[in-house]
């Protein structure tokens, strides 16, 4: 190759333009050719590709799919496609560059369900947009022992083991002993005879782990102390989050937008409970073979680096974090993750590998700044251009193609959602999800703790009563609540001078989060209840009041089990609430029946349907809200093989006319 020829080659690799095929016939041609004519054109246009590569170091590329992420520089619009998602997706950029409204714009956009961890309240704001669960964590009940839906014990209490350890910063001995711990936890609760209800909570395990004694083996004495401190301190610091049997069911959330908001929990617990959800949901995937349905819902993620800690990840001693391992397996069951943080460098390899489409957004730090243009493989220039990038802009790369600048929408979002009016927004959704509380067995008890009752009492962390103030007419209208809690509002109204009064304290004590309203339907139209929170629960006891009430879940839940017990003893026979683990239990003389109350094609439903039915008694119906409900339940009891001749489906309202049903 002639002078020239080299010298066209040196300036093509400084320019970043020797890949492109065009570069390559003309810097060739005028290699192998010695007519200068042709060198001089060659140079010229070599000359110009470079003074615009110089200008803008990227090749012009527009990528087609089905999500907007903005306009290119070269003003085309950009699209990334939900099938990348499932592969993961990874910003950097330092505070204020825009990494919160691109999760906005992507929460906005992708019709799939996620789950959105949130350490700052940033996204329960998106409420005032969309149909948004928000779970501050005081809301939250969760048993992490409890194992996910066809997961066997033996196999879940090795993934809570390593999670744990992870989350905590246990080495490899104390995850051993905290392992063989649960297999004995779940041997008191005859796990392993039968997966079934009741199941331990981290209470239980530490109160099984206080009655170890060892007093002479000094590596497991270390091993015990150092696990006892950490769990000793992540349940009093949880609150009431783990204070249960059957914390809410995470198979249903799966299909519902959940921001679940840590902020006011201490690291550990936070990461415990970011990393053991992304465990529980991939080991119920893997389970359910949810494999190749493309994406099937969304992980998103701040502060990547409280989860993926390159600090952890090189800890020889406590091996490879099981949440490492997560990573690149769950893009297989079509759950795709969406991570930002600050610090790149204090990332693990892992999640900046497995991350098929990544963002660099203004990045002032250096070191940081080196660590993401390295991790996409930026050139030279496209790092110098990079390095100019304002708030909202970013250089993207899906895959190994050519990466390109993107100016991101601007998802415009007023941050205006106060805790107050979070718990009126949110209050009916709340009321919704069911869990079941502590209990414990006869072997657990007679081992760990004798003498104790089988239910545990339910740990709480009240309000402040003296937060309330209401009048004299919404203290009057709370009475009636409490007293006679299925009470049409329109009847309450009618101890007070005028509607217009009632509806005036009904106001004030909704506003107050004390009551929340609810509407039921029967056969003689439609009702509005008002059922008591949690917050208006703490009130009333502040206040002296007494709060009781019979049957389970929400105010239309127990409204439709008085309505069906009273319809049974209207026609001569006995039935009883929460008899028997039922929601209705009759007795006809010769026949016994169960009812099951049924808001929700719920799978809980189905088992408690197995149950009554392996107890032997005569009959299960399943009353259920509404016709898809019992259509659901129905085709889900087909699927499990129960016997189907001693279950009867009914519409809730018709037990208004029990007398046409036998």
């Amino acid at each position: 190759m002639n002078r020239d020829g080299k010298g066209l080659l040196d300036l093509a690799k400084r320019s970043d333009i020797l890949n492109n095929e065009e570069v390559q016939k003309l810097v060739l041609a005028s290699g192998l050719s010695s007519n200068e004519h042709l060198q001089d054109t060659v140079s010229k246009a070599v000359l110009g590709k470079s003074v615009g590569q110089y200008r803008y170091p990227f090749e012009k590329s527009t990528r087609y799919g089905d999500i907007y992420l903005g306009e290119t520089f070269r003003n085309q619009s950009f699209y990334l496609s939900q099938e990348e998602l499932t592969k993961h997706l990874l910003t950097v950029g330092q505070s204020g560059s825009g990494k919160t409204t691109l999760f906005y714009s992507l929460m906005w956009r992708v019709d799939k369900p996620f789950w959105a961890f949130d350490l700052k309240q940033d996204y329960r704001h998106l409420a005032q947009d969309t149909d948004l669960l928000v779970l501050p964590w005081t809301k939250l009940k969760f048993n992490p022992l409890k194992p996910p839906e066809g997961v066997p014990p033996r196999r879940w209490a090795q993934v809570f083991a390593e999670i744990y350890g992870h989350a905590t910063s246990l080495l490899s001995g104390s995850k051993n002993y905290l392992m063989k711990k649960i297999v004995e936890l779940y041997t008191l609760y005859n796990l392993f005879d039968k997966v079934s209800e009741p199941y331990p909570s981290l209470h239980e395990l530490e109160l099984l782990i206080k009655k170890q004694k060892v007093n002479f083996v000094r590596k497991a004495s270390d091993y015990r102390d150092t696990l006892l401190n950490r769990l000793e301190a992540m349940n009093l610091i949880a609150g009431t989050v783990f204070d249960c049997s059957v914390g809410y069911p995470v198979e249903e959330l799966l299909d519902q937008d959940v921001v679940f908001e840590f902020d006011g929990l201490s690291h550990d617990v936070q990461n415990f409970l970011m990393e053991i959800l992304f465990a529980y949901v991939y080991e119920y995937r893997m389970a359910q073979n949810h494999r190749d349905e493309g994406l099937n819902h969304l992980f998103f993620l701040d502060e990547g680096k409280r989860v993926f800690s390159v600090y952890k990840e090189r800890q020889d001693a406590a091996g490879i974090p099981e949440v490492d391992e997560l990573t690149a397996k769950m893009r297989e069951f079509g759950e795709g993750l969406v991570v930002a943080d600050q610090e790149a460098s204090k990332l693990t390899d892992s999640i900046k590998a497995n991350t098929h489409t990544k963002l660099l957004l203004p990045t002032a730090d250096r070191k940081q700044f080196q660590a993401v243009t390295d991790a996409m493989n930026l050139s030279e220039r496209q790092a110098k251009f990079a390095h100019d990038l304002v708030t909202g802009e970013a250089v993207v790369q899906v895959g190994s193609r050519d990466p390109v600048p993107v100016k991101l929408e601007n998802y415009e979002l007023k941050k205006t959602v106060t805790n107050r009016e979070l718990e009126k927004q949110q209050a009916e959704k709340w009321s919704e999800l069911s869990s079941e509380r502590r209990k414990t067995t006869k072997r657990f008890d007679d081992r760990i703790a004798p003498g104790r009752s089988e239910e545990v009492p339910e740990t709480s962390i009240p309000d402040d009563p003296t937060e309330i103030q209401v009048s004299k007419d919404a203290d009057r209208l709370l009475k009636d609540v409490i007293k006679n809690p299925f009470k049409p509002l329109t009847e309450r109204y009618e101890r007070f001078s005028s509607t217009y009064k009632g509806n005036k304290a009904k106001n004030e004590l909704v506003d107050d989060g004390v009551v929340i309203e609810r509407h039921v339907k029967g056969q003689d139209g439609k009702r509005k209840l008002l059922q008591l929170t949690e917050k208006g629960r703490d009130y009333a006891e502040g206040i002296d009041l007494e709060v009781k009430h019979r049957g389970r879940g929400g105010i239309i839940h127990r409204y439709w089990q008085h309505q069906i017990k009273e319809a049974f003893e209207r026609q001569g026979w006995d039935a009883f609430l929460e008899k028997f683990d039922a929601d209705v239990y009759i007795n006809m003389g010769n026949t016994e029946l169960v009812v099951e109350v049924a808001m929700g094609d719920n799978p809980r439903e189905i088992e408690h349907v197995q149950q009554h039915l392996e107890k032997g008694f005569d009959a299960v119906w399943v009353a259920g809200r509404n016709q898809e409900v019992l259509d659901g339940l129905k085709q889900r009891i087909e699927g499990e093989g129960l016997d189907l001749d001693r279950v009867a489906f009914r519409l809730v309202r018709e037990f208004r006319e029990l007398e046409n049903s036998f």
